[in-house]
This record gives structure tokens, C-alpha cells and sequence, in this order.
């Protein structure tokens, strides 16, 4: 029995041998160690962000890693000087030690071995990488320069290869009314009459056609015409008086989506001191009813100073975009209140973005898509109206990052743009901002509104977008 006893415990110790000569466990947990490398981590010296392998690992022997990193021709990108970190299972190493600074200019053979005391190699090669987003400043061209009459610019549109810039002497009808200039140059290439007097604003459809409006000032209503080219007659396609419930100022500002003449178009209009916004739906240039529909936005807790809101796209489900601005003339110290910038579908489970990445007045804004990527352009103005106005571009594809604010890792990634400031006193807080998408380059346009014809005129940026 004694025999039988030694023997038995002679080979449970073998047997224990064997299994722990194969792995090493975590005698805590049971669990074995044989992933080794699980990604390498780069650092640009006195930056915080870290930047990892496009695809995780475990790896395989021979496997080589691709590391992005940003690189630009203001700051290229030192490919000698970069800190590197390894990110190992437990029990695992790597040789050479990773420590320091080092040199990628050339791919790095790294040797990682497991807890099993597996050794792997594998390489890591870094991709320089410019951001998905180049901008130049094509010009700024004042109302001198331009030819403009009124240095007030409440409306601008781009379409095709023109800039539609609102010029127009109000209380006459029948002079010009818009200019048209060329997008890219800024010569002139012709005018558009006046159809009414008090037109506020000009705008284009998804066609080309152009759309001037008057607002609803001394009692005229909201009256809405379209030019099927530059050279043609105006025809009006709303007319909502005061009598059927115009509020005043209505059409200060207004957006179109659609082909205004072909299967489903939308008109928005908004107006001060409401918290309404207001739409006409049409098919085959005619609008369903003659009487707008009227949506109460519910998360303006106040009437609004001054709105704009643009539908995406003409389907069922679309996104809307909105900028509301609340002033207050006590609210210069906290400055709580303001402009917001959300996105919402008609159900109103909106999206907000940070209050603190926008300054007190957002004049004028669009959003345009390349690639599947979207993007946000806004013309903003701080609370006095004598501040100075700058244009800020943001990229808004994933809408969680519209709760970054510039503290954040990321903010760089969402916020792509703040041009220089611009402008003079604007009291009647108008601006206005369009883009044109061209291929892969989008030409931005502000208007700068102000009573000085040096400072007032058009700012032109071109956006490249460059696929990562």
C-alpha cells in the first residue's frame, strides 16, 4: 500500500511537471499568457496625444505595424524624434527595451516574447499622415473692392461657378438687387433686379435656381420669388400676408432644400422674438398647401432674438439643423445665454453642441458632406456688436463630438478651423454662410456685415479633404 502511495505521488509530480513545463499560469487566476504584443503607441515629444496601431493586437510573427501619425506643412512631422511605448500582455518582453527617443525613419524590428517564452518579431512602421483637412484662405474681398452699394450684406448664395451676394437699395424695387459673381475670381458677371421692395435674402436650390425673398416688413408679408436662370422673369411662388399670420420680420432668414421646379423642394423661414420656425413643402414647383406649416421649437426656453434652420436632404426622416440666438443685454458678464447650435429630426431627440466652442452670436451657418464626412461652417460674432466676426469650421460626423470642448484630446480633430477676425459694428446682426462641394474641395463664403465699406465684404476659404 505504501508502494502504491510513493508511486501515485511520483506521478501527480510528473504530471504537474509536464503541464507547468508547457504554459506559465497565473496561479490566481488560471489564466495563460501567450498573446505577448498587444499594441505600440507613439508620442510626438511635449504632446499629450498617443497614436496606436491601425489594427490591435495579438500579432502573428512577422507581423508589421502601421502607425498614423499627423504630420502637416506647418509642422511636418520628425520621424527621427518620436516616443514609443509597447503595450505587452503580462509576463511578456520586449527586446531592444523600448525607452526613450528613437528613430522611425525607417521601419523597427522589435522582438516581443510571450509568458510562454515564445518570441515573436515584428516591425513597426509609421505613416506620416496630413490631416483629413487643408484649408487656404482664397481672399477676402471688402465692399469697395466688390462694387457693392450697401455694406449691410444680409444674403449670400453659391451655386455652379457663381457667388449671389444680396445688394439691394430696399425701399425701391426694380434696381439691382443681387450681384453675381464669379466663386473663384470675384468679377463680376451680372446682376439681378429687385422683384419687391425690403428683399432680404438670396439663396439657390439644389438645381441652381435662385429664390430672393421679402421679408415681412411694414405688413407686406413673406413673399418668395424664383428665377429659373439669371435672365429670367421672377415668379412668385409664396405669398403669406400678414392677415393669414405673418409674423413680422419673417424671412430674415430662410434656407431651401430641394429642386424648387422638380419632384420634393422645402422652404424654411424664421423670425425674431418667436420660438417658431415655419415651412412650405413642394412638389413639382407647387407648394402642397398655401399656408406654411409652424413648428414650435421646444428647446429654446425663450423667444429667440434671431433663427436659422436648414432641412438635410428632402427625406421623410431627414436631420434639421439650427442656430438660435437668445440675447440679452444683462448677460455680458456670464453670458449664459446666446447661440446654440443642435441637431434634431422632427421628433426633437436633438443634439447639442457645447456652448463653449461657438462665441455669443452665431450670424450666419451651413453643413456640407464630402465623402460621407460632415462638416459644420459658422460665422460667429462675440456679444458686443462692435466685436469682430470669425468664420470656424468643424468636422460633425460623429455627433458625440459636439460635447468637446478645446481642453479635450480630441478637440483638434472637431475643431478644424478659426479664421482671423474681421468686420466692424453690426448692429443688425446679419451674416450668412455658403459652400459650395467640389469633388473633393469645398469653397466656403461669409459675409461680413458691417456700415464700413473697407471692413464689410466676403471672405472665400477652400477646404481640401484628403481621404485617410
Amino acid at each position: 500500500m505504501e508502494k502504491y502511495s510513493i508511486i501515485k505521488s511520483i506521478y501527480l509530480a510528473l504530471l504537474c511537471f509536464t503541464i507547468f513545463s508547457c504554459e506559465t499560469p497565473d496561479l490566481e487566476k488560471g489564466v495563460t499568457y501567450n498573446k505577448g504584443l498587444l499594441n505600440f503607441y507613439l508620442k510626438i515629444p511635449g504632446e499629450s496625444n498617443e497614436y496606436g496601431a491601425a489594427i490591435a493586437g495579438p500579432y502573428k510573427d512577422g507581423d508589421t505595424l502601421f502607425i498614423k501619425v499627423p504630420t502637416s506643412e506647418e509642422a511636418p512631422l520628425d520621424l527621427t524624434n518620436l516616443k514609443p511605448y509597447a503595450s505587452l500582455e503580462n509576463n511578456s518582453y520586449v527586446s531592444p527595451a523600448i525607452e526613450g527617443i528613437m528613430d522611425f525613419s525607417s521601419p523597427v524590428e522589435i522582438k516581443v516574447t510571450d509568458g510562454l517564452g515564445v518570441q515573436r518579431t515584428h516591425y513597426i512602421k509609421v505613416l506620416p499622415t496630413p490631416p483629413k483637412t487643408r484649408f487656404n484662405k482664397m481672399w477676402f474681398k471688402n465692399s469697395i473692392e466688390l462694387g457693392l452699394k450697401f455694406p449691410y450684406i444680409s444674403g449670400i448664395a453659391v451655386s455652379g461657378d457663381n457667388l449671389f451676394i444680396h445688394d439691394a437699395d430696399i425701399w425701391n424695387a426694380g434696381g439691382v438687387g443681387v450681384r453675381v459673381f464669379d466663386r473663384i475670381t470675384a468679377e463680376q458677371k451680372a446682376t439681378i433686379n429687385s422683384p419687391t421692395t425690403f428683399t432680404m435674402q438670396v439663396k439657390t436650390d439644389d438645381a441652381g435656381h435662385i429664390v430672393i425673398n421679402r421679408y415681412n416688413e411694414y405688413g407686406a408679408g413673406f413673399i418668395l420669388y424664383l428665377y429659373e436662370t439669371i435672365n429670367s422673369t421672377p415668379k412668385e411662388i409664396i405669398n403669406f400676408t400678414v392677415g393669414e399670420g405673418c409674423p413680422y420680420a419673417l424671412g430674415s432668414r430662410m434656407s431651401v432644400t430641394g429642386n424648387l421646379l422638380e419632384g420634393k423642394a422645402f422652404v424654411y423661414a424664421t423670425a425674431p422674438d418667436t420660438r417658431e420656425f415655419y415651412y412650405w413643402e413642394f412638389n413639382n414647383g407647387v407648394p402642397l398647401k398655401k399656408m406654411p406649416t409652424i413648428v414650435k421649437y421646444p428647446s429654446a426656453k425663450e423667444s429667440w432674438s434671431f433663427a436659422s434652420v436648414k432641412r438635410e436632404s428632402i427625406a421623410d426622416d431627414s436631420e434639421h439643423f439650427i442656430t438660435y440666438c437668445i440675447y440679452d443685454g444683462n448677460d455680458s458678464e456670464d453670458q449664459k445665454k446666446g447661440s446654440r447650435f443642435e441637431i434634431f429630426p422632427m421628433d426633437m431627440d436633438l443634439v447639442q453642441m457645447n456652448q463653449k466652442n461657438n462665441l455669443y452670436k452665431i450670424l450666419g451657418f451651413d453643413v456640407f458632406t464630402i465623402n460621407g464626412d460632415k462638416f459644420l461652417a459658422t460665422l460667429e460674432q462675440g456679444f458686443w456688436a462692435w466685436d469682430g466676426v470669425v468664420l470656424k469650421v468643424f468636422e460633425i460626423t460623429n455627433k458625440n463630438n459636439l460635447s468637446l470642448i478645446p481642453d479635450d484630446p480630441e478637440y483638434k480633430k472637431f475643431s478644424l478651423l478659426e479664421s482671423d477676425v474681421y468686420g466692424e459694428v453690426n448692429y443688425n446682426r446679419w451674416g450668412d454662410v455658403s459652400v459650395k462641394v467640389d469633388g473633393n474641395n469645398a469653397f466656403i463664403y461669409a459675409s461680413i456685415a458691417c456700415g464700413a465699406p473697407d471692413k464689410s465684404g466676403i471672405l472665400a476659404y477652400k477646404m481640401t479633404y484628403l481621404p485617410q
